[in-house]
């Protein structure tokens, strides 16, 4: 059995006829013939009743033509994704992404890009602090769009976003409506939520920890926001992910001097002299254009 043995099985159902589907396939009409009449021998059954003026499908033939044109679209799909990769384009997009990055303007370049190379699948790894770039320097993604990049060399990188941190708490937490006078000391006795680094074998990494507050570990910002949200603590977040929450109310910023906010440089970074497929390329060379960043390499 063969796929051309299976296109002249539709063609002739799909056509209504054996002359139809030779036009059709641009092969003689002896040739469809044939083609059937192996199929059949093949199969060791009737595909098509021959006493009628047209050709009708057997019970059998009815169910073997269903599953030809599931195994003729397969094979379609099939050839159109080698000749993505014939191209050069790499099957897999690998990322590690920080989740403090501003993940819905990203989206929109990584929309494109995938638009454009929707043979290529897409494996987004989020992490946090140190974990972004031990998954690149462990070789387990292509790229990583991080705030952690101290040891410059070796690698090239594009600045893409800042990204500034505030300090919340809920109004159910205990500060009598003071938030804008509350001091380092007057939070030390309270719990602190932080997010947890998510490296594996690298030195673990905090930011803008109080060191006589009690830390309480989370995993992610999603659980931190909500905990803090809470009144059982409070925290630093990426203003982007409480924007709203301040505006409602849900959430009041400490604003005292010792609680400025402060700003970190999100970057997309890749291993220098490694090389990238085209995919990878293309989302290097849009994600240049956000938020009009300067690009480097040292």
């Amino acid at each position: 059995m063969t796929l051309e043995q299976l296109r002249v099985l539709c063609a002739i159902v799909d056509q209504g006829g054996f002359r139809a589907a030779a036009e059709t396939l641009y092969r003689s009409q002896s040739a469809v013939s044939i083609a059937i009449r192996n199929l059949e021998k093949e199969l060791e059954l009737k595909l098509f009743l021959r006493d009628q003026y047209r050709p009708v499908l057997t019970d059998e033939g009815r169910s073997l033509y269903e599953k030809a044109r599931t195994v003729l679209s397969h094979a379609n799909e099939f050839s159109v994704l080698a000749q993505h990769f014939s191209m050069g384009e790499e099957p897999e997009l690998r990322l590690a992404m920080s989740a403090i990055a501003p993940v819905e303007r990203i989206m929109d370049v990584l929309n494109q890009v995938t638009e454009q190379a929707p043979a290529t699948k897409l494996t987004l790894l989020v992490e946090n602090l140190n974990g972004t770039m031990e998954r690149l320097d462990d070789g387990d993604v292509d790229i990583a769009i991080t705030e952690s990049l101290d040891d410059q060399g070796g690698y090239e990188y594009i600045a893409i976003s800042q990204v500034e941190f505030v300090s919340v708490i809920s109004p159910k937490f205990p500060f009598d409506g003071k938030a804008a006078k509350l001091s380092e000391r007057d939070m030390e006795d309270s719990p602190q939520i932080i997010v947890r680094d998510t490296s594996r074998h690298a030195e673990k990494r905090t930011v803008g920890v109080l060191k006589a507050a009690t830390p309480w570990v989370v995993n992610d910002f999603t659980m931190k926001k909500r905990i803090i949200a809470s009144g059982m603590g409070w925290g630093r977040m990426p203003r982007h992910l409480v924007e709203d929450e301040i505006k409602n109310g849900e959430l009041v910023m400490l604003s005292s001097k010792d609680f400025a906010p402060f700003r970190v440089d999100v970057k997309m970074v890749r291993r220098k002299n490694k090389p990238v497929g085209p995919v990878a390329a293309k989302l290097w060379l849009l994600m240049q254009g956000l938020d009009n960043p300067t690009s480097n390499v040292r």
